[in-house]
């Protein structure tokens, strides 16, 4: 990943992109992933490695416990986090508006949604000193 263009970032996830998320990963945004995986892994593999972590552990509050506007983007095509997760989240965090888009993978929904996602952003902020 240290050296990773932007041409090669398909080939680098390997089974881990349905078609869908390959076919979004060109042009300015493939370039961007590749940037970004340069930049995290520029210093070692660490901050990667305490993601994965995080997937194993409690993450010090409990679902039930938000009270901010939430909004849970899945796609359906996502080979790197399963679309029963996304409805499990969307069940389980109180008021959360599920986007769950079973056309859509982990990539493709932020390239085809990006706008819609930005709007919903700014149309739902989360209450002031939250």
């Amino acid at each position: 990943m240290a050296g990773l263009t932007g041409e090669q970032v398909a080939a680098a996830l390997g089974d881990l992109v349905s078609p869908v998320d390959v076919g979004a990963i060109t042009g300015d945004f493939a370039a961007y992933m590749a940037r970004t995986f340069r930049q995290a892994v520029a210093s070692g593999i660490w901050g990667w490695f305490d993601d994965d972590l995080a997937f194993t552990r409690p993450w010090g509050f409990d679902l039930d416990e938000v009270g901010v506007p939430v909004v849970v983007w899945q796609g359906g095509q996502d080979r790197m986090v399963p679309f029963a997760h996304g409805q499990w989240l969307a069940t389980h965090v109180p008021g959360a508006r599920p986007r769950l888009l079973t056309e859509e993978g982990h990539l493709s929904i932020a390239v085809a949604s990006f706008g819609e996602i930005v709007d919903d952003l700014l149309a739902n902020p989360p209450p002031v000193g939250q």
